[in-house]
């Protein structure tokens, strides 16, 4: 809390702003505002603890600019899911990435401008995406399959490091059909690293540099996929599975450049999340060793002949932990939303371009609403549990709520299915320490820090033995 003589500044020179808005709680503001809040703790640590003591709503402080926390989920639907979600921007999350993404995502599209128009291009969001989605399960499996068997081969792992490539590869199997060279997963790369360091920015945009080589590097990632597409109308592949073959199948008047920009997009939308999740998993697995035998015993029963969404659709475990791991450790846990004119909320007139935090961990772990919520227990999600709490509703928004949530969603889950049921029935992910972790910040998304260990051969005979207490 700011002391005596800072709340006493902020008092003396924006006192009276503080007016309209006495009916809201919130910490007392020093010179900075509450700024100073954020300076040290991750941000979704404070808006949860912000939850825990204020409540539903807390009044912020940005300097002289005041804002809202949002813990309350009718509020939280008001802003994402309401016919009012329209008067609310995203932040400057937009701004922050522009460079490292191209016009064409509907990332960071306006939705009083043409998110609209650009949302109706995505392919993920097609009506025949289901049909391509359910066609990914199988080459994934082979995808992971072959990067599981070589990560065997390491004697000791940086989880987070080894199942980001392991992600980006399954994804490139899905986008164009086989895994890409290691040069473009570098651009890929260095070009993330240019967002992250505009989003962690404590100066101005126009001060942060972007890494050395950036251009030539979002020239090469965004031209590979060009290259690729321009390929593919050229010599059509009629049975071919992977997205970049089906939109020209499907979309065929899609402009060849918005297209590549639209695959290469699927990454950054979603390598980085889906693989922090999946290290998450591994790491609770680790810690609850019965939940890893169930697993492992579910996956074996899949392990015969190729993976199919069929089979996995009746995976019910393994559709278990993925939720749970969502739940407890999803990988973004901050969503930014500011008015873009002077708009009323929570019963205060909020100025345009007002800071509105959104965060999901206080309510992922609300003890109101979930029985034991800091405690891995994918049971939970079984006999009902998925339709209690779908994705996106009020406790349980992983990938966002309302229409602007993930378009990537269904796949991400597919994915983490996939990953989870055929890592399962091949390996077991030892972590080197069960403690909590230290989570950074990279991309927009919690970046895991410290998971060590290494993956070990699962003898067959154990796999498909599941333990007497999980069988009954």
């Amino acid at each position: 809390m700011p002391n005596l003589l800072s709340r006493g500044l902020f008092n003396l020179f924006f006192g009276s702003r503080r007016k309209p808005f006495a009916a809201l709680p919130g910490p007392q503001p020093g010179v900075l505002g509450t700024a100073g809040d954020f300076l040290g703790p991750q941000p979704w640590d404070v808006c949860a603890r912000y939850g825990r003591e204020y409540g539903g709503v807390t009044l912020i402080w940005m300097g002289p600019s005041p804002g809202v926390v949002l813990n309350d989920p009718a509020l939280i639907a008001e802003v994402l899911e309401s016919p009012r979600r329209m008067e609310f921007e995203k932040g400057n999350i937009s701004e922050q990435v522009r460079p490292t993404v191209t016009d064409d995502t509907v990332f960071i599209a306006k939705l009083s401008e043409d998110w609209a128009e650009k949302r109706k291009l995505e392919p993920t969001g097609q009506p025949w995406s289901p049909e391509w989605l359910a066609a990914q399960v199988s080459p994934m499996q082979a995808a992971i399959a072959e990067s599981v068997e070589a990560l065997l081969a390491e004697p000791s792992l940086d989880y987070t490091h080894a199942l980001r490539r392991l992600t980006f590869d399954a994804f490139s199997v899905a986008a164009v059909g086989e895994k890409l060279p290691s040069s473009v997963f570098d651009d890929f790369l260095l070009l993330a690293r240019g967002a992250d360091a505009r989003i962690q920015a404590k100066l101005p945009l126009r001060f942060v540099s972007l890494p050395k080589g950036f251009a030539e590097a979002k020239t090469g990632f965004y031209g590979h996929f060009a290259d690729r597409v321009r390929a593919a109308r050229k010599s059509p592949k009629p049975h071919a599975v992977d997205l970049l073959s089906w939109s020209l199948r499907e979309m065929p008047g899609m402009d060849d450049q918005v297209l590549a920009h639209l695959l290469g997009g699927l990454f950054y939308g979603g390598v980085f999340s889906s693989s922090t999740t999946l290290v998450g998993a591994v790491h609770q697995l680790q810690k609850y060793p019965d939940a890893e035998a169930r697993l492992a015993a579910e996956a074996a029963t899949l392990a015969d002949g190729a993976l199919t969404s069929e089979k996995l659709s009746g995976a019910h475990w393994i559709e278990a932990v993925a939720y749970e791991s969502l739940r407890l450790l999803p990988a973004v846990r901050v969503f930014t939303r500011t008015p873009s004119s002077d708009a009323q909320l929570a019963g205060v007139m909020l100025p345009a371009g007002s800071m509105i935090m959104i965060s999901n961990q206080h309510l992922h772990r609300d003890p109101a609403h979930w029985t034991d919520p800091e405690t891995f227990h994918p049971a939970r999600w079984l006999n009902g549990g998925v339709a209690r709490d779908p994705l996106g509703s009020g406790h349980f928004f992983p990938f966002g709520r309302g229409p602007r949530a993930c378009v990537g969603g269904d796949f991400a889950m597919v994915f983490l299915k996939t990953a989870l049921a055929t890592m399962g029935a091949r390996v077991k992910a030892h972590v080197d320490s069960t403690e909590p972790f230290e989570e950074g910040f990279f991309f927009g998304v919690v970046l895991p820090k410290g998971v060590t260990g290494k993956l070990i051969t699962r003898q067959p005979q154990a796999a498909h033995a599941a333990p007497a207490a999980l069988t009954a």
